[in-house]
This record gives C-alpha cells, structure tokens and sequence, in this order.
C-alpha cells in the first residue's frame, strides 16, 4: 500500500517527517505564499528524504487559496493512483464534504489534524506474549480435578466481522443523517477495540460495501 500525505502547512507547521522514513508515505507540504522560513530540523529531514518529501509553494494569497490548490494536487493524485490512501493534515474541517464525496467514490481519504496522529504512521503494538497453560499434576495415581470453566461469555470476545455485522445491523435500524453523526455511531460501536485505520477505515469499508453512501454534503444514506 502506498500513502500520500498533504500538508496543510499554514494551518499546521509541526511535522515530523523522521516517521515517514523507510515506509512507503510521500508527504507534500503545502507552504503558504506569506511563509518565509521553515524550522531547521524540518529543513534538514526535507534534504534528507528528497524522493518522499515535495515542498510545493501556493503563489496567490487569499481566502482559501491554499485548501484549493491543496483540492487540485490530491485530485491530480487520486485520478493518477486511485488505489492509493490519501491523507490531509489540517485542522479545517472544511474538507469535509470533499473528503466524504471521495470516500463514496471508493477512494480511501482521511483527515487529521496532526501529522503524528496519521494511523499508517503509528508504531506497531508489541505483541503480548502468551500465558503458559497451567500443568496438571498426577497425584497418588489420580488426576488433579479440572480447573473450573466459567461462562463462555465471558471469555469469548467478540471478532472483527461480528461488530461489523452489528454496526451495519444498527444503522439499518436507525441510520445517522449525517457524516459526524456516522462518526460518532462507530466509534461507539468500536469503543473498546478501536479499528486498524481508526473511524475513517471503518467509513470507507461501509462504502465499498456498498452498506451506506455518502453525498458531497456530508449527508448518508443506507443502501
């Protein structure tokens, strides 16, 4: 899988680019046109990772003007490689309704509001090693007792697809009327096992499912 990270750089100036390094993530940092500096460790990782970073100078001013040159370069990126994840790093959720429109086309497009908070980027869990099975010992020619088993719901949890099934179950029932409302329904239903890929994951299965589909006004409708 290959990533494409767009910064909104005037909107968000803390990037880390040391996260990118030897995965497959090309990052284009959107400068504004009145920016006239950069930090000098940001500088020094630009040089660094020259074939995964771009710096990509927005030459007009003016309100908007960098959320829609940023709009035309993911829409150059998307129409090139659609099978891509795309990511925007803003804190304006203006991009909202593109976003939306995209993930109902079947293109896999999340925003966040910091670069380290991008899932592809997170450090894998260490892996939690197993109990050892207690052993039963033989004692005066007779087996220990058992070890008593409580109730399988305690101990079963329950899988990945089976809270899909029931997400999908309750939105039939009651679907959101809108994007933040969808938001908020899954990560509910997702509260104590978070998925890969977070909310945004979850969304852009449903669509390609074709479960739900999303309008350019953030508005959802259960199919």
């Amino acid at each position: 899988m290959t990533y494409f990270v767009f910064v909104d750089f005037e909107n968000v100036q803390k990037v880390d680019l040391a996260l990118i390094e030897g995965k497959p993530v090309h990052v284009t940092l959107m400068i504004g046109k009145n920016q006239t500096w950069l930090d000098l460790t940001l500088v020094q990782q630009i040089r660094r990772l020259p074939h995964q970073v771009e710096l990509l100078e927005v030459g007009a001013s003016g309100h908007n003007a960098l959320d829609l040159t940023l709009a035309y370069y993911l829409g150059r990126a998307v129409e090139q490689i659609p099978e891509a994840t795309y990511a925007i790093v803003s804190k304006d959720k203006d991009f909202e309704p593109m976003i939306g429109h995209l993930v109902g086309k079947g293109i896999n497009v999340v925003r966040k509001d910091t670069f380290a908070a991008l899932p592809f980027l997170l450090p894998p869990k260490p892996a939690v090693p197993a109990k050892p099975k207690p052993v039963l010992k033989i004692v005066a020619g007779k087996p220990a007792p058992a070890a008593p088993k409580g109730p399988a719901s305690k101990s079963a949890k329950a899988k990945p697809e089976d809270k899909l099934a029931r997400l999908v179950k309750h939105l039939r029932n009651g679907p959101p009327t809108d994007r933040r409302k969808l938001e908020h329904t899954i990560a509910d239903s997702y509260r104590k096992s978070p998925p890969p890929g977070g909310v945004e994951s979850v969304i852009a299965l449903l669509v390609k499912q074709k479960v739900i589909a999303i309008d350019a006004h953030g508005k959802v409708a259960v199919l």
